[in-house]
């Protein structure tokens, strides 16, 4: 019983430091954030801080190190076999992930930010498309594999960014709507008006 306290009080710590990183990422980037603001805003002292973390870039580390842990855990649930049947599902699951971790997901992922998490984000949905779409279609011409992986991984990254940034209104399952018709069927699966 006092283990599973301790744990509860443990995560709700590292989730107050985690909320007070988000919103100081939002207004500066993290080689200008200080240990004595993070805890200040976070209303945790600096040595429960350092009980969990050496700095403020281990602290980051290992928040992408665990958000990266479970998208690809995300990613691998999803084979070949299951993307026969459409895409919807896993990037309903990829939409509700970044949603979870939300305001951390459009810090990290800010333009003018450190791009570290967003090519090893884009690096990660391209190798995991290029396994198992390698397995779905054939390319006759390798440059035109790569081409289209560039697109499709530049889409639907620039997409997500895109979404983050905003005021996210729209519903993972939309998102995952409007990703895979443009994926599968390009701008004419939108059926606009011309």
């Amino acid at each position: 019983m006092a283990e599973e306290q301790g744990d509860r009080r443990v995560r709700r710590t590292k989730a107050m430091l985690r909320a007070a990183l988000t919103e100081l990422l939002k207004t500066k980037p993290v080689n200008e954030i200080s240990v004595t603001e993070l805890t200040r805003l976070a209303d945790v002292n600096r040595g429960t801080f350092y009980g969990h973390y050496k700095d403020i870039f281990d602290m980051v580390e290992q928040l992408e190190n665990e958000m990266f842990q479970e998208f690809s855990a995300l990613l691998h649930a999803y084979p070949a076999d299951a993307l026969k049947h459409g895409l919807r599902p896993i990037l309903r699951d990829v939409f509700e992930f970044l949603q979870r971790y939300g305001d951390v997901s459009a810090a990290l992922l800010a333009g003018d930010r450190d791009t570290r998490f967003l090519e090893q984000l884009k690096a990660m949905v391209a190798e995991r498309v290029s396994l198992e779409w390698g397995r779905l279609y054939r390319f006759d011409n390798p440059r035109e594999q790569a081409f289209c992986l560039a697109f499709l991984v530049g889409g639907v990254v620039g997409l997500i960014q895109s979404w983050l940034e905003g005021e996210r209104k729209e519903t993972p399952d939309e998102l995952a709507a409007l990703s895979e018709a443009m994926i599968l069927r390009g701008i004419d699966g939108l059926n606009l008006p011309r």
